[in-house]
């Protein structure tokens, strides 16, 4: 069953897909209708799932299930993960690439990049990614983290970690 996010519950699981590369708008339109149309159908153990979803900046795809009606299993899993996996091959994007980090590096714009996180000390020692840029933490677990801690500054996030400079 397909809700709208602002009626999930703040614990709500969330799972965020990010393409490597951005999406066109024709891209986000139609895949923004597949998602909707698989959420509407996903179950686990033949019970429908209370989720809703989007795309966001034309590069995310996020899932989200309010575990309060009916949990996620196994297979309700195995399915997300199915699409997904038809997604990237349909429309020849990477979703599952999870050593790319995306980033906004001018606020004003709200224009998202990615990069490999193995160029992120070039990137920060370059001045092209600063302390205070914006990153996506596509970790996050639940619908309050999404709302509170997806969108964060590099120095207050887990990417910290794949910088060899030290960062105040």
């Amino acid at each position: 069953m397909l809700v709208p996010i602002h009626q999930l519950d703040d614990q709500s699981k969330i799972w965020i897909y990010q393409s490597t590369t951005m999406l066109s708008d024709d891209q986000s339109t139609a895949l923004r209708k597949e998602l909707l149309s698989f959420l509407e159908e996903w179950t686990s153990h033949n019970v429908q799932l209370h989720t809703s979803g989007d795309i966001f900046y034309n590069r995310f795809i996020v899932m989200m299930v309010d575990e309060r009606y009916n949990a996620t299993g196994g297979c309700s899993i195995d399915k997300s993960i199915h699409f997904i996996e038809y997604l990237e091959q349909k429309y020849g994007i990477s979703l599952l690439d999870r050593m790319h980090f995306s980033y906004i590096p001018d606020p004003d714009t709200f224009e998202v990049y990615s990069a490999s996180l193995h160029d992120l000390d070039n990137l920060f020692n370059s001045g092209k990614i600063k302390a205070d840029t914006i990153v996506f933490n596509n970790l996050v677990k639940s619908k309050a983290e999404f709302e509170s801690r997806w969108q964060i500054p590099l120095n207050q996030s887990w990417h910290i970690r794949f910088l060899k400079s030290s960062v105040v």
